[in-house]
């Protein structure tokens, strides 16, 4: 009897075990979709490198150098459930960048026979709990953020570090069966400015993302901003607990006209 017991506990952790060892040891991804703009983030130690980033027709393909072995990454594009491209699609690789504790992978996916880009929106969130060894050197300002741009749309993206608020603004009032619910106003305030050194940055200064989730200070570093271009914040949405990324239209920046200056008085000699 103790024997068909521990027969039947290990059939129980077995696939346990089995799916645990399926998953991604070094933290799962994320993945954003608007439209053609396809956005994948990947947990990387800093201590870590990408040696390579390929793409095949149904998956992204990252190997990850660790100085002591390469490591394999494999992220379904054309899953059965909730694919990131559609079987009539293709994707391209644009470019990849490296913010704290993430690489991340810019692609685009349109149509394969019209050249254009769906009206697909998601957000896939895989990220497990786990830890990122860093090598402890102080962070550069701005490591957090990155921007992908493509046309007039950009996707700007940060690692959240404690600027987001999770509390629940306001206060309930139950009535009997009715339920009285008030919340404290709010207006998403953002600003795009400069800093010290001249660089364009998106400040969302005051920015509610949910219900009960509400972003405060947080900074992007504009670089694909043109001296005569600015840019509109279109949505805001939060990948997971960790990420945060804002679609911006890009648009001309307004011309300050000046007045017509009067020629100065030149006196008869």
């Amino acid at each position: 009897m103790i024997k068909k017991i521990k027969g039947l506990i290990l059939l129980a952790i077995s696939p346990i075990v089995v799916l645990t060892g399926c998953g991604d040891a070094s933290g799962g991804y994320g993945v954003f979709r608007s439209r053609d703009m396809v956005t994948v983030f990947v947990p990387l130690p800093d201590t870590s490198e990408i040696a390579e980033v390929k793409i095949d027709d149904k998956a992204l393909h990252i190997n990850i150098d660790t100085g002591e072995k390469i490591v394999p990454r494999v992220i379904q594009l054309r899953g059965r459930f909730f694919p990131v491209a559609e079987p009539d699609e293709t994707v391209e690789i644009h470019g990849e960048n490296r913010i704290n504790g993430y690489v991340v992978i810019h692609l685009r996916a349109f149509d394969t026979k019209h050249k254009v880009s769906k009206f697909i929106k998601l957000h896939v969130s895989k990220f497990y709990d786990f830890k990122i060894m860093n090598s402890g050197e102080k962070s550069e300002l701005f490591d957090n953020s990155g921007t992908f741009r493509f046309g007039d749309k950009i996707i700007a993206y940060c690692r959240l570090q404690g600027n987001i608020d999770s509390q629940a603004k306001g206060f309930k009032i139950n009535i009997g069966p009715v339920e009285i619910k008030h919340t404290e106003g709010t207006v998403n305030t953002h600003a795009i400015t400069e800093d010290v050194i001249g660089e364009r940055i998106l400040i969302l200064e005051n920015y509610e993302i949910d219900t009960d989730k509400r972003i405060q200070n947080l900074h992007f570093l504009l670089k694909d901003l043109a001296p005569d271009e600015t840019a509109k914040v279109e949505e805001v949405k939060n990948l997971g607990d960790r990420i945060v990324i804002a679609e911006l239209a890009v648009e001309p920046q307004e011309k300050q006209f000046l007045k017509p200056q009067l020629p100065e008085h030149i006196s008869d000699r």
